[in-house]
């Protein structure tokens, strides 16, 4: 139950950004055990956003788990694009990462540190 809580604080914080001036922004979750799924642990993967320049999409670590002393151990990611336009950094657990695309096109992404963790985002106008 405690990480049912979690995870919707995470995906509740990273929702919080979609009210945002601008267009919304579709949620890209980094499951649990996401290192061991390659591109299942992006969800959804792929994603189709139907918009033009200015769509955002957030990447939220939810690869984690709660320990029974309140706290949580989880794994980092680093999300980059292949052809070099964002770099999320390194993402803790439980940590969003937003990213505004320019335009209409095919995004292929990977984690740095878990190179079976790839992603496509398609945005058409």
């Amino acid at each position: 139950m405690q990480r049912a809580a979690v995870v919707m604080l995470i995906f509740g914080l990273a929702c919080a950004d979609v009210t945002a001036p601008g267009p919304a922004a579709s949620v890209i979750a980094i499951v649990p055990g996401a290192v061991g799924q390659g591109s299942f642990g992006f969800a959804p993967n792929p994603l189709v956003i139907h918009a033009s320049s200015g769509s955002r999409v957030i990447w939220a670590n939810g690869d984690y788990t709660a320990d029974p002393y309140g706290g949580i151990a989880g794994t980092p990611h680093q999300i980059v694009s292949d052809d070099g336009l964002f770099d999320s950094g390194m993402l803790d657990p439980t940590r969003a990462f937003t990213y505004t695309f320019p335009g209409a096109g095919t995004y292929h992404y990977h984690c740095l540190n878990h190179p079976t963790m790839v992603g496509i985002i398609t945005i058409t106008p």
